[in-house]
């Protein structure tokens, strides 16, 4: 069923993948570079592919970056707390840095970092043949690369060295990027940027958040509670970020009651929000009796997955009121389990849960409830 549609898709799994084809496409281009970002640290794999883009630049490349400011805080909160292109804050955003700080300190990050204007930072805001949009507060949590109108990379990666192995708290990153080979596949998620209403029975179609309708649309919600209700036989969730919300516990469970297996892996020490995370696994266990499959990856799963028998999903959507609601946010929807490409990232998550732990008794999985409850309320 649609097979051959898929042979021009292919998954890069984890940075170790990713970079290097980002990279490689980055290299050949001939004409035009796009680069949608969230997060861009001033980093080696930020430093890297900002040479790369420059280098681009110089043979007559045009480029065009968005790095949204939303991410300012969040580059600035963790890791080296070097932003590539956010080298100022203003006071609201200190104040939230330091209060990101507070709630979440992390070992092994410096407590602070000079973050100053480098070389390579100034001859890529002032070189001709590069548009850089890093000032705007768009809200827009979607991460995606076009070379020359003719390739489309997108998924969950940022541009950070944790993302291309572990993060300095030694937890190793786990994420997805596709690639998508032909002109039809940059014309079809332009179009969904723009606003077209996706097919949704399509062999595959690009789910969006987009501020670039008037009125707003935020499709992702719909979309991933479509997959959870018509789900018959499985049922798999792997995600980062994973509030509480009543109306996807409930559908979740309503699976579980229909006699759909349903199996649930979140990172078993996030980065952020690990007590609602916890919190909402642990109500998932407990409602249904320890029937539902949990699992607490050693992984830092960056990961944002729906995959049932009949369709998988992808990409930058976290299951949080914020994502719904706010921020801009691209999955990729694959009709058809059985191909390549859906059928290897499944396996991958098959690996994944191997590794990680198995928790059946919800009495095991505690969490920190005041912190649970303002990750909640925040996110």
């Amino acid at each position: 069923m649609h097979s051959d549609l898929y042979k021009d898709f292919t998954l890069l799994i984890d940075g170790k993948e990713a970079f290097p084809e980002i990279l490689r496409c980055i290299d050949g281009a001939e004409k035009s570079i796009r680069i949608n970002m969230f997060i861009w640290r001033d980093d080696e794999i930020g430093n890297r592919i900002a040479a790369a883009v420059l280098a681009a630049a110089e043979r007559g490349v045009q480029v065009d970056i968005s790095v949204d400011r939303y991410g300012v805080v969040l580059e600035k909160a963790e890791e080296c707390k070097k932003s590539f292109f956010h080298k100022k804050q203003t006071f609201a955003e200190k104040c939230k840095i330091w209060g990101l700080r507070r709630m979440y300190p992390m070992r092994g990050t410096p407590r602070r970092a000079a973050d100053e204007e480098t070389p390579l930072y100034r001859r890529i805001v002032s070189h001709p043949n590069i548009r850089v949009g890093a000032d705007v507060f768009k809200a827009d949590h979607s991460k995606f690369y076009i070379f020359d109108g003719r390739t489309l990379i997108l998924g969950g990666l940022n541009i950070e060295d944790k993302e291309n192995g572990a993060d300095m708290q030694g937890r190793v990153y786990g994420d997805y990027m596709v690639k998508m080979a032909g002109e039809e596949y940059v014309a079809a998620f332009l179009a969904a940027l723009g606003g077209e209403v996706p097919r949704v029975d399509a062999p595959y179609f690009f789910g969006v958040n987009t501020k670039s309708t008037v009125p707003y649309r935020f499709d992702m919600e719909g979309l991933y509670l479509d997959m959870i209700e018509e789900a018959e036989r499985e049922l798999h969730i792997t995600m980062a970020y994973f509030s509480p919300m009543k109306k996807f516990v409930r559908a979740i469970l309503a699976a579980y009651r229909r006699g759909v297996r349903v199996s649930v892996m979140i990172p078993a020490h996030a980065n952020f929000q690990d007590s609602a995370n916890r919190k909402t696994v642990r109500r998932l266990l407990k409602k249904s009796g320890g029937g539902i499959a949990v699992y607490l990856s050693p992984r830092m799963l960056h990961t944002k997955l729906i995959a049932t028998e009949k369709a998988v999903s992808f990409g930058s959507t976290n299951i949080t009121k914020k994502a719904f609601c706010q921020l801009s946010e691209l999955n990729l929807f694959i009709r058809n389990t059985d191909a390549p490409l859906p059928a290897a990232l499944l396996a991958n998550e098959r690996e994944r849960m191997t590794e990680a732990t198995s928790v059946t008794d919800y009495r095991k999985i505690r969490y920190n409830a005041p912190l649970a409850f303002l990750e909640g309320f925040v996110v």
